[in-house]
């Protein structure tokens, strides 16, 4: 009889699974990359991985369900600090900070929505997540609000959308350009002193 397998080790091998992936990724890109190459680079058998993932679309939106959920813990633990906007300058200032190269998974990520743009249960999909970031963000700016740091001149779902979009504007530009090229750091700085105006960001 085989000795069993704790859920503990399951879950240990899963995250093993999801971590190879994720690197094979963003070296292949989505449309190179095939369920062999996590097989070769994991210690299981084409049976294991498959009994975890049944496909590689099915591995990958396991990979953007982690960062659904990294991201919400991230927003949850900004809405904790004693200062909403100190926080989200903090997390900006990181992002400049951060190397050309050290999250291209987002690359990864526009690939794959680029392909599967047309077929309308993935349209479904991106709208779903659309509309996660924005909850998250106006949740967050709402708690600001009853903070007493925020006094806005917009709706803050409308502000939210903003946010999404200068975010997701300069994520695409890094993938074809570095940020000097870019002049990264300045753009940063511009768009939060845009955002603390929307905000009506209340100085101490």
């Amino acid at each position: 009889m085989s000795p069993k397998v704790t859920e503990n080790h399951k879950e240990e091998r899963k995250r093993s699974i999801l971590e190879a992936a994720k690197k094979i990724f963003i070296k292949k890109g989505y449309d190179a990359f095939v369920m062999q190459d996590v097989i070769d680079a994991v210690d299981l058998s084409r049976g294991g991985v498959y009994s975890y993932f049944s496909s590689k679309e099915d591995l990958f939106l396991s990979i953007l369900e982690d960062s659904n959920n990294t991201y919400s813990k991230e927003i949850k633990d900004m809405a904790k600090h004693p200062s909403i906007w100190n926080s989200l300058v903090k997390d900006f200032e990181n992002y400049k900070s951060a190397s050309d190269t050290e999250d291209l998974f987002g690359a990864v990520q526009i690939e794959y929505f680029l392909i599967n743009r047309l077929l309308p249960e993935k349209k479904i999909y991106m709208k779903e997540r659309y509309q996660f970031a924005i909850e998250h963000l106006t949740n967050l700016f709402d708690e600001g609000v009853k903070k007493g740091e925020f006094n806005p001149k917009y709706p803050l779902d409308t502000i939210a959308r903003y946010f999404i979009t200068f975010n997701d504007g300069i994520n695409i530009a890094t993938i074809f350009l570095n940020k000097k090229d870019l002049n990264f750091n300045a753009q940063i700085d511009i768009f939060l002193s845009h955002l603390a105006s929307l905000l009506g960001v209340i100085k101490e």
